[in-house]
């Protein structure tokens, strides 16, 4: 679809939805909702603060400084009000905000709290065009990953390489890898040949050490797996990722088994070979076996005793829902329809009431509620409310979700000028060289990914396919222009948009295959320049 957008029309109305109570994300509300943004530092929609009331008050101010040193204030009865009567005046940049509770003279008696925050910029009219087409870009990505040594080392010895260190995680990065190939076969047939067998092979080994017989993980593929690597001690170079992977050794995250579930259903349809469904089907079926009265499944399980070591859940609408679904589609069997279903009413009944969308990633730790909130299960639920429903009900609740990814992970010009700590404690990345516009990854690791800006992109198309307008068209091309701008002359779209020697290095490709996927979706619905 080629068609030409207003941009000055739509940075207007994306300034309007920002500013109104009407179009804001799902605020708290005192006995009621719960406030989700107790651990937030920025915002983009007008939002309102958990504060203790004063009981003998009924009026309180709010005093707003911003970065400028202007003060903005108004008075409301309510000590946790949306912010609403100040929100458009306030400039991009840091806020600091103070409410106090005052006597009946409207003279103060006694502070009720205070918030510091950052006060993001809008959608804009000039977010900087795209550099090449988007199916070009995906293919340079795709081809320069095939000239990569860790895909080489699958096309020419079948197994992955022993000093890439991020193998380390074989459900993730390898069902990713078999996706990708899949996806690359189908856009590029003149190299399908070559993709297609890395992609068998890297199948084929992810079966080759996936646990059988009487153990308590049978047939799940491991997430975590270290017997292709050298031994790092000898091998001189012990990165963190290995670390990452080294510290959670032992357990099982319960989110990958069914990424590989589907990417082997994938294989099945791609190359006719019926293994692949059968090992799907042994997935699904531990899945059926070991669901929870709530829908859902613990997240994370021991691999010696198969039992579960943390209280917290899987967040099923991302992973489980899409597999469920696969599995349905291929079989007519009813049981996995009412396993899907349930977890899509567990992802209601509970991350959605609650609005704490947990951040669930192999490589950090787990987390109690809101402290590390992500947009991945909240994208993906709008994607299944946009597609699988798409009455007028489901969309606006699709539009409250991708409001909520885009206020707390989106920035569109200037972030947060904090200084976010390196992960080898060394000098702490700072902001303002950060590649903008861009999508941030997870409260633990707040800063600009390539997988976070293709996937908010994804969400926006999504949104404006199901006819919710030509706002969410604009976003995504915004997002999707930034993925063909930060990529390299080799087709390398690096992982973190930092800017620095060891941000450049720390590539992960199944984040540059999540970019390649939307650059190929998107292709259909880039802007005609001629």
């Amino acid at each position: 679809m080629k068609k030409k957008l207003d941009r000055e029309k739509l940075a207007k109305q994306a300034f309007e939805e920002c500013a109104s109570p009407d179009t804001t994300v799902r605020y708290g509300v005192k006995r009621g909702r719960p406030f989700w943004n107790v651990e937030s530092t920025q915002f983009m929609y007008v939002p309102a603060f958990h504060f203790t009331a004063v009981r003998c008050c009924g009026r309180y101010r709010y005093t707003a400084i911003d970065e400028q040193g202007k003060e903005h204030s108004f008075e409301a009865n309510d000590c946790c009000a949306l912010l609403t009567p100040i929100w458009a005046e306030l400039p991009e940049g840091t806020v600091r905000l103070t409410v106090t509770a005052l006597n009946p003279d409207g003279s103060d008696y006694a502070p009720v709290g205070a918030r510091t925050f950052f006060r993001l910029a809008p959608f804009p009219a000039d977010t900087p065009p795209k550099v090449c087409p988007y199916k070009e870009s995906a293919i340079k990505a795709y081809r320069y990953a095939m000239s990569a040594g860790f895909i080489k080392h699958w096309l020419k010895y079948g197994e992955p390489d022993p000093h890439y260190d991020l193998n380390t995680y074989p459900s993730k990065m390898i069902s990713a890898l078999v996706e990708a190939m899949i996806s690359y076969a189908k856009i590029c047939p003149e190299d399908a040949s070559d993709a297609m067998k890395v992609a068998v092979n890297a199948a084929d080994y992810l079966i080759s050490i996936t646990p059988r017989g009487d153990d308590p993980l049978a047939d799940l593929p491991p997430t975590y797996h270290f017997d292709f690597c050298p031994d790092p001690e000898k091998y001189g170079v012990i990165s963190p990722n290995w670390h990452a992977a080294e510290a959670h050794k032992g357990t099982m995250m319960m989110i990958y088994p069914v990424r590989a579930g589907l990417a082997y259903l994938m294989l099945e349809e791609a190359t006719k070979d019926e293994k692949y469904y059968a090992e799907a089907l042994k997935i699904g079926e531990y899945y059926l076996k070991t669901v929870e009265s709530n829908g859902s499944w613990r997240l994370v399980r021991s691999t010696a005793t198969g039992e579960p070591v943390t209280e917290n859940y899987v967040a099923p609408i991302e992973g489980v829902v899409p597999f469920l679904s696969a599995l349905y589609a291929r079989t007519k069997d009813e049981k996995w329809k009412k396993l899907c279903d349930n977890a899509v009413k567990y992802t209601f009944e509970t991350q959605l009431k609650s609005y704490n969308w947990e951040g669930q990633f192999e490589d950090s730790p787990l987390s109690t509620n809101y402290m590390n909130l992500t947009h991945y299960a909240a994208v993906a639920l709008a994607v299944y409310l946009a597609k699988q429903r798409g009455d007028r009900d489901s969309l606006e609740l699709a539009k409250e979700l991708m409001r909520f990814a885009e206020d707390q992970f989106v920035v569109w010009k200037r972030p947060y000028p904090w200084r976010h700590l390196a992960p080898d404690g060394g000098t702490p990345y700072d902001t303002s060289i950060w590649h903008t516009p861009a999508a941030l990854e997870q409260y633990g690791w707040y800063v600009p990914i390539d997988a976070s800006t293709a996937n908010l992109a994804y969400g926006f198309m999504t949104m404006y396919q199901a006819g919710c307008g030509d706002l969410y068209l604009a976003k995504a091309r915004a997002l999707t222009d930034q993925l063909t701008r930060v990529q390299h002359e080799d087709g390398k779209i690096p992982t973190h948009w930092m800017n620095t020697p060891d941000a450049e290095a720390n590539f992960w490709f199944n984040c540059m295959f999540e970019s390649c996927r939307t650059l190929s979706l998107m292709s259909e619905y880039e802007e005609d320049e001629t």
